[in-house]
C-alpha cells in the first residue's frame, strides 16, 4: 500500500500549485512531530499528498483540509465517498467531450450556453466529474469564474489529454481525510487547531502587478485578507503551533511578515499565455517562530 501511496498525484491541475515548490517545504516539516495537520487552503493538494507519503496514510484521520471553492470541496467529497461513480460519470462526460466539444461540457456546467441561454446544469457527482474534464481540457488548468460566477476558462489546445485516471482517482480517494475533516469555510473559522498542530497556509497570492488577477480564483483576496490571515498566523504561532505560509515575493508581503524573516525561494510558473513570461519566479516561504526555533533556524 505504500508503494502505491507514493504514485498518488493531485486530481486537478491547479494555478499556484506546489508540485515545484516542495523541496523547499519539506525542509520545514520532514521529520517534525506533529499531532494534526491542517490545510486552509487546499487547491489542488500537493504538500497534503507529501505529508501522507511522508508520515503514512495514517495521518489521514489527524488532517484538515479546507477551501472555499465550493465546486472543489464537493468534488473531493464526492471522491472521497463515491470514487467508482465519478469515474462512471467521467467515461460519458468522456464521450460527450469527444462527441461535442469542451464548450458543450462547460455550457452544462455553467447551466448557460454561449448564447447566455439556460440548460442542462450538471449536479451532483456529475458536475463534480464534469470539473475534472474542464480542468483537463481548459487552457493552463486555470479555475476562473466571472463576475455573474460561471466558469470561463476557455479550451486550451491539446492533441490528446488525458481525461481518465482511474487508478489514481482510487488512490487519491484512499488518503482523503474523512468527510468531516473536508471542510468549506473561511480560513478564519477553522477553530480546533491546538498547540503542536501542524498548519500550512496557501493563500491566493499577493498579485505582482495589476493583471495578475488569476491568483484570486473564488472571491477577493485583496491586502484586508492578508492582512488577516497575517495575524491568524501569528497568534497561531503564539498558542504553540508549527505554521508554514508561502506567498508572492512582494514589497506588501515581505513588510508584512517582517519580524518572521521571511525565506527568498524560486519556483517555475507556467500561467503566463506567453511562453517568454514563464519560468522561475522569485516567492516567500514564511515560518513561525515556534517552527524556527524547533528547527534551530
Amino acid at each position: 500500500m505504500r508503494s502505491e501511496i507514493d504514485n498518488v498525484i493531485p486530481l486537478l491541475k491547479w494555478v499556484g500549485g506546489k508540485r515545484e515548490l516542495l523541496p523547499e517545504l519539506r525542509r520545514f516539516y520532514d521529520g517534525l512531530e506533529f499531532n494534526n495537520y491542517f490545510e486552509p487552503f487546499f487547491g489542488g493538494g500537493s504538500v497534503y499528498l507529501d505529508i501522507i507519503k511522508k508520515f503514512g496514510v495514517e495521518k489521514r484521520n489527524q488532517s484538515y483540509i479546507n477551501d472555499v471553492n465550493t465546486d472543489l470541496v464537493n468534488l473531493l467529497k464526492d471522491v472521497r465517498e463515491n470514487p467508482n461513480q465519478v469515474i462512471e460519470y467521467l467515461h460519458e462526460l468522456k464521450n460527450d467531450y469527444e462527441t461535442n466539444d469542451f464548450y458543450y461540457i462547460r455550457d452544462r456546467f455553467n447551466g448557460i450556453d454561449r448564447e447566455k441561454r439556460i440548460t442542462e446544469k450538471y449536479e451532483g457527482i456529475k458536475r463534480s466529474s464534469s470539473l475534472l474534464i474542464l480542468n483537463r481540457t481548459c487552457f493552463n488548468g486555470l479555475y476562473r469564474v466571472n463576475k455573474s460566477g460561471l466558469f470561463n476558462v476557455p479550451s486550451g489546445k491539446y492533441k490528446n489529454p488525458r481525461l481518465i485516471n482511474q487508478e489514481n482517482i482510487l488512490l487519491f480517494s484512499s488518503v482523503l481525510p474523512p468527510m468531516e475533516n473536508i471542510l468549506n469555510i473561511d480560513f478564519s473559522q477553522i477553530n480546533n487547531i491546538q498547540k503542536n498542530d501542524l498548519v500550512y497556509f496557501d493563500p491566493p497570492y499577493q498579485p505582482i502587478n495589476k493583471t495578475s488577477s488569476f491568483t484570486e480564483y473564488s472571491g477577493s483576496f485583496g491586502e484586508d485578507k492578508q492582512i488577516e490571515l497575517f495575524n491568524y498566523f501569528s497568534e497561531l504561532d503564539k498558542k504553540g503551533v508549527f505554521v508554514i505560509l508561502s506567498n508572492s515575493s512582494t514589497d506588501f508581503i515581505h513588510d508584512l511578515y517582517k519580524e518572521f524573516d521571511p525565506f527568498r525561494v524560486h519556483c517555475s510558473r507556467n500561467i503566463n499565455s506567453k511562453t517568454d513570461g514563464r519560468g522561475k519566479v522569485e516567492e516567500v516561504v514564511v515560518i513561525g517562530k515556534r517552527l524556527r526555533k524547533k528547527l534551530n533556524l
